[in-house]
This record gives structure tokens, sequence and C-alpha cells, in this order.
């Protein structure tokens, strides 16, 4: 930007240099011309002092948010698993009354429920539990 400030003052000392009369035609639009660059001129610094401003922001956000991902990646490995699309089920332990969830894969065994609060092992009869729900 500094390249088009420079450029513009060589053309001020121009058009001062060949002495244009400002009240003469040629004078006035070399003066209109020269305003309307001095006003691109100051929007365009205008514009990147702005742009400056935002990276710099954006930078901070940034260094933010790698802190934040961070923390989250070592509070949860589940990576590409989706956390809502696992389906399980909630059985109530007869010794303590602690809610157990289980997901699906767990009744494809022939393993028995562990409580995991008070650490009883039970069977699940599902005659009791469907007769329980109506």
């Amino acid at each position: 930007m500094e390249n088009i400030s420079n450029q513009l003052s060589y053309l001020k000392g121009l058009v001062d240099g060949i002495k244009v009369d400002p009240e003469s035609e040629y004078g006035r639009i070399f003066e209109g011309i020269i305003n309307v660059l001095d006003e691109i001129n100051e929007s365009v610094n205008e514009i990147l002092d702005y742009q400056d401003e935002l990276s710099e922001q954006i930078d901070l956000i940034d260094e933010d948010l790698a802190i934040i991902e961070e923390e989250f990646a070592d509070e949860d490995d589940f990576e590409d698993d989706d956390f809502n699309d696992w389906e399980y089920y909630e059985i109530d332990c007869p010794k303590c009354g602690a809610t157990v969830c289980l997901d699906e894969d767990f009744f494809d065994t022939d393993k028995s429920v562990v409580c995991p609060e008070c650490g009883e092992e039970f069977d699940i009869d599902f005659d009791t539990e469907l007769e329980d729900e109506e």
C-alpha cells in the first residue's frame, strides 16, 4: 500500500510542477482526479488496518480453540464413534435398585449382569421385565 501512496504523492508533484492553473478546465480535472485517488487511497488504508485487526482477533480465537480442543481430546476418546447412535437398555439392580445400562451386544452373550454400585451379579428374566412394564 505504501507504493500507491508514493505514486499518488508523485502525481501530485507532477501536477504542481507543470503549474496548471487550478481555476482552468484542466486544473479542475486534475484536482478532481487527485482528490478521488486520495479518497480511494485512504479507504484502502482503512480496510487494510481493519483486516490486520481481524487477523489478530482470529489468531487469538484460534489459540483459544486449540486449547479447548486439547482439553476435550484428553477427556473424550470417542473419535469417529457416533455416541448418539448407541442403543442401550436400562435395568434396575434387584439388590440396590441402581440403574444398569446394557447395550444390544450384551444380550448376544450368556453373561450375567453385574451391578456397578453393589457388585451384585444377576440374570435378566425377560418375562418379569415385560410384566413390570405393563
